[in-house]
């Protein structure tokens, strides 16, 4: 491909992913994209590195062509084109699976891993992330302490005191959590720490914190 764009937001650093192939702009299959090869595109667009990869309901439906290809990306290049491609089908694309993008330079990007939590007490109470654009409480399976010590410092709170779990949340909150952070302990946000992703909550038991 020749360019890419994000499109259909309130800034030029996130949006729907579009790839332009010889001539013909097209949208990115959301099976396909992963947060290395949106790294790789909001470089290139001199955009940061990317926070977020969202599906088409926060930036809407593309039309036209959809690209299908795997882009197996380090998340290093300077570039999608420096980027082995290995294919993909295209018959179960639609534009429902539009991958759309928020890369660490766009408005968007400045709530990305902001924490905070609830219950009215400073540093102690139930854990709650800003993730893919949306409060979420965290699941206590697949915590540490080194991801709570990060917490407790972007708490502006001392360190941490002691880990427990809460109550499952309420039916209507049932599909906002998240889990997966990798953290080595040492980060100063969250937003810098890797792999977590969002997941239905279902009955699982949810963290809370206490730092001292």
């Amino acid at each position: 491909h020749t360019q890419a764009r994000l499109v259909n937001s309130s800034d030029s650093c996130s949006g729907r992913a579009e790839l332009q192939y010889l001539s013909e702009w097209g949208t990115v299959y959301d099976v396909s994209w992963n947060m290395r090869a949106a790294s790789v595109l909001c470089g290139q667009l001199k955009c940061g590195s990317a926070v977020a990869v969202l599906g088409s309901d926060w930036f809407g439906e593309g039309s036209g062509q959809i690209w299908a290809d795997v882009f197996d990306c380090q998340g290093n290049e300077t570039h999608l084109s420096k980027c082995p491609i290995s294919s993909w089908s295209r018959t179960a694309c639609s534009h429902k699976q539009d991958a759309g993008v928020i890369c660490s330079g766009s408005s968007l990007a400045f709530h990305e891993g902001r924490v905070r939590l609830s219950g009215g007490m400073e540093c102690e109470g139930e854990l709650e992330v800003y993730f893919e654009q949306v409060w979420r409480r965290v699941l206590l399976d697949s915590w540490s302490e080194s991801v709570a010590s990060v917490v407790c410092r972007q708490l502006g709170c001392d360190s941490l005191f002691s880990i427990s779990s809460s109550s499952p949340s309420s039916p209507e909150h049932s599909h906002m959590c998240v889990t997966g952070f990798n953290c080595s302990g040492s980060e100063t946000h969250l937003g810098n720490c890797s792999s977590a992703q969002a997941v239905n909550c279902s009955s699982r038991d949810q963290l809370s914190v206490s730092c001292s």
